[in-house]
């Protein structure tokens, strides 16, 4: 990679982290799962939620196809499998029957779907820190319904890296890069807004 495609990607990755960084602050602070003070009846609040949002927007998402063509593993980054491990730890017996949402962000091009990875994606990154906080506070680990916060574990760094890699390496034109950025702001506003209606639809 020569000194100009460096610098290029070098500027969208910071375009996107800026672009995105007030919708990621305002989740996080929705959240608050590092909190001392976080029971189990919000841990499993939280998880329903999750489930809620991931499951249609995954299923959707795989639907887009193309993925080898983008070297990308989706089916190796799917959280759906997890939550739903983590419900069942917890006692929840009808999944099927947890609420879903229907106002999800676009993701029909492969540029969108790479948008609404970018949150998920992060999330799992900054699960890492979530999981050693809810392992503290609540006993909850990887083992005993905190898989999906654990992520990929001890690999989450490297497939970070690798997902960052791969994101670049699709976005190199102006359009896909627009429909990107919007995609991921567009999928931070309409998680904390399911997240915050606690599965009610508006």
């Amino acid at each position: 990679m020569n000194i100009e495609s460096v610098s290029a990607t070098t500027s969208f990755l910071q375009r996107l982290r800026a672009e995105t960084r007030p919708h990621h602050d305002a989740i996080e602070t929705a959240l608050e799962l590092t909190s001392d003070a976080i029971t189990h009846a919000t841990y499993h609040q939280t998880l329903v939620r999750f489930h809620g949002f991931y499951r249609p927007l995954e299923v959707g998402m795989q639907s887009v196809g193309g993925w080898a063509d983008s070297g990308l593993d989706f089916g190796g980054r799917r959280k759906t499998q997890l939550l739903e491990a983590d419900l069942r730890a917890l006692g929840v017996q009808h999944i099927a029957e947890l609420p879903l949402c229907t106002d999800l962000p676009p993701h029909t091009t492969v540029a969108t779907v790479f948008g609404c990875l970018y949150v998920l994606e992060g999330a799992t990154l900054g699960g890492q820190i979530i999981s050693r906080a809810l392992q503290k506070s609540l006993g909850i680990t990887p083992q005993a319904g905190g898989q999906f916060f654990y992520g990929y574990g001890e690999r989450t760094g490297k497939m970070w890296q690798v997902f960052r890699a791969e994101l670049t390496g699709f976005a190199v034109t102006p359009f896909d890069q627009d429909e990107i950025v919007s995609a991921a702001k567009d999928t931070f506003t309409k998680l904390h807004r399911w997240i915050e209606t606690g599965g009610r639809q508006q």
